[in-house]
């Protein structure tokens, strides 16, 4: 089976290009190694990053190999290479927060941090992309690194309602459960000083064209929140990071 490597990064123009270049030419075995489509990530978020990569975490098949390039902290943050305890997945990421939710759920069976070569102005090519041929071509992590404990992990709470990821269509994601709702009934949504109506459907395109639905979404069991076949951002001018309520009308 070849060994696939997922690139999760806020680099999405040129510069991913590099650091797929960098990897292959760091690499003797192209024929063993599948280097995926890039997985965007909304500039400088730390929050959508954990989204991202726990979705892909989801789908992905064991041993998969994730590099993480997001990295909006005024301190250089530490460099962490590791290994998940469940699907024994392999990992690259600075010390932003970014791999709280993935490796809350995976658990944590090696964690190092790589030996520091310096300030570079892009790490991702320069760091990154070297370390995760390295790791592609089964070097031991340990040779790669020092131990780093665990519990220097950044963590990132997310409150409940807050928005962690928005689609193309403009549909929202957000921390929260929904009860057993009936189809139909009647919501007040609240974000950034806005209330909007809504109604509960399990489908939402089931709905009229402009209306504004909450429902059970495809992504980790989190609610959604969209604007049947229109996008409503603009609307409301939601980014990643804002804090959704929402109650049932009486």
């Amino acid at each position: 089976m070849k060994k696939r490597i997922v690139i999760i990064t806020d680099c999405i123009d040129v510069a991913f290009n590099e650091l797929r270049a960098t990897i292959l030419n760091s690499i003797n075995d192209h024929n063993n190694i599948e280097i995926e489509p890039l997985v965007p990530v909304v500039p400088f978020s730390v929050i959508n990053a954990n989204f991202v990569l726990r979705l892909m975490a989801e789908t992905y098949s064991k041993k998969t190999i994730f590099s993480i390039i997001v990295n909006p902290l005024r301190k250089r943050p530490a460099r962490l290479i590791g290994k998940t305890k469940k699907k024994d997945f392999l990992f690259i990421s600075a010390n932003t927060g970014a791999l709280d939710w993935f490796l809350r759920d995976f658990g944590v069976s090696e964690l190092y941090e790589l030996y520091d070569p310096g300030f570079f102005p892009f790490g991702g090519k320069y760091v990154h992309a070297p370390a995760i041929a390295q790791i592609a071509s089964d070097k031991p992590l340990k040779e790669l690194g020092k131990p780093f404990n665990k519990n220097d992990l950044l963590k990132l709470k997310l409150s409940e309602g807050t928005i962690v990821h928005i689609d193309n269509f403009g549909i929202i994601k957000f921390i929260g459960t929904l009860a057993k709702y009936k189809e139909g009934d009647k919501f007040e949504i609240r974000v950034n000083n806005k209330n909007i109506k809504a109604v509960y459907a399990k489908r939402m395109m089931n709905r009229k064209t402009g209306e504004w639905v909450i429902y059970p979404g495809s992504s980790l069991g989190l609610p959604e929140l969209g604007r049947v076949r229109m996008n409503g951002i603009k609307d409301l001018n939601v980014k990643i990071g804002d804090i959704i309520t929402f109650k049932k009308c009486a």
